[in-house]
């Protein structure tokens, strides 16, 4: 069946993680329908390695695993383009892009998958879900974990279960995000999320990823800032960015100066940025590291390739970038809100190169 050992989650493991992801009372929660979907891929000719997001919450989840996707394809695997790979390169993709995020997430020590499995409920699992106030939502008391010790056995039980994770209105968002927290460790994440106060929750506001979320499918943990380390606030920990991350994020919030993104996010190891904005995350990368590393070192021209699972995108996008590295002092004019006409991309671009041109090459600029 792929992998290591496999046991079942059980009752009081169930609600635990439904706890850790909706917050106090979350064993009696469920994932809404806008999160019940797999990992499948776009009809749209050039658009051929995107992943599908079907309704608004997952797309932290979608963008993240896009993200790791792109990394895999055209840094690991080496390929000069992404566009135009068949369903095959997609899911070799897909599983070494979750492969990727589980071994990490477990330290590069251990890994868990979750399926779904078929378990019978006793009648003394019945009285355990009374006493935990537990409401099965036929998903999560039914878990089956996989143990898994090496990156290949990781990527063994996830190809034993790809059908489960690619079928369209399958619950292949939800349990990534279970391996993911199995993986870590629920001790680990509520270390990892430095909560002033109350239960840790990685659901945000109206079912959406929270970044504590994102950052256990970037990084590895679940902590709650962007920027570099963690920060010492009156004898309170904030917990950041532990390492440099192989992929990389960029958000509006910095445009606004509402949040800090720290280099370990910003300047991530392959030419791939998850891009959070207006409550929405979406992915742009470049095919060419080299090109990006000397622009940014000194100045120059490259392409970003933009990439939006959610907005029904049916061709490529693709903005050219040109920095001037001596300008990245100059002061930063932000305008209110209701006055500014740049698309929010664009901002969020030169949180990363200031002042930078951007042009759309005659695609509509995305508002």
């Amino acid at each position: 069946a792929g992998g290591g050992e496999h046991s079942w989650i059980g009752v009081q493991g169930a609600a635990d993680l439904k706890a850790m992801v909706f917050g106090e009372g979350g064993a009696r929660s469920a994932f809404n329908g806008a999160w019940m979907q797999g990992f499948f891929r776009s009809p749209h000719g050039g658009l051929e390695y995107g992943l599908v997001q079907t309704a608004g919450g997952p797309c932290g989840v979608l963008a993240s695993v896009q993200a790791y996707m792109v990394r895999h394809m055209l840094f690991i695997e080496n390929r000069l383009d992404v566009a135009g790979i068949d369903e095959a390169t997609f899911n070799r993709g897909l599983l070494n892009a979750l492969a990727d995020i589980l071994w990490q997430a477990g330290g590069e020590r251990e890994a868990r998958v979750a399926v779904r499995g078929a378990h019978s409920m006793t009648a003394e699992d019945q009285d355990a879900m009374r006493a935990l106030k537990y409401k099965p939502d036929g998903l999560t008391e039914t878990l089956t974990v996989i143990s898994c010790s090496s990156r290949a056995e990781v990527l063994d039980a996830l190809s034993a279960h790809q059908g489960a994770l690619t079928e369209r209105e399958g619950p292949g968002v939800p349990l990534v995000l279970y391996s993911a927290m199995l993986s870590r460790g629920l001790a680990n994440i509520r270390s990892d999320v430095g909560t002033l106060e109350g239960s840790p929750r990685l659901m945000g506001q109206h079912n959406y990823c929270s970044q504590e979320m994102v950052n256990l499918l970037l990084v590895g943990r679940a902590v709650a800032n962007a920027f570099d380390g963690d920060k010492d606030l009156d004898g309170m920990r904030l917990t950041g960015v532990h390492k440099r991350s192989h992929v990389g994020m960029l958000t509006l919030f910095e445009h606004y100066e509402s949040m800090e993104v720290g280099s370990r996010l910003k300047d991530p190891l392959a030419p791939v940025w998850v891009v959070c904005s207006e409550s929405h995350y979406s992915v742009i990368f470049s095919k060419d590291a080299d090109e990006v590393r000397a622009a940014t070192a000194g100045g120059g021209s490259f392409d970003l390739h933009y990439y939006d699972e959610l907005a029904k995108q049916d061709e490529p996008i693709r903005l050219s970038v040109t920095y001037d590295a001596s300008r990245a002092g100059d002061p930063k004019v932000i305008l209110d809100h209701s006055k500014d006409m740049t698309p929010p991309l664009e901002h969020c671009i030169r949180t990363k190169w200031a002042h930078c041109g951007v042009s759309w090459n005659g695609t509509d600029p995305i508002l």
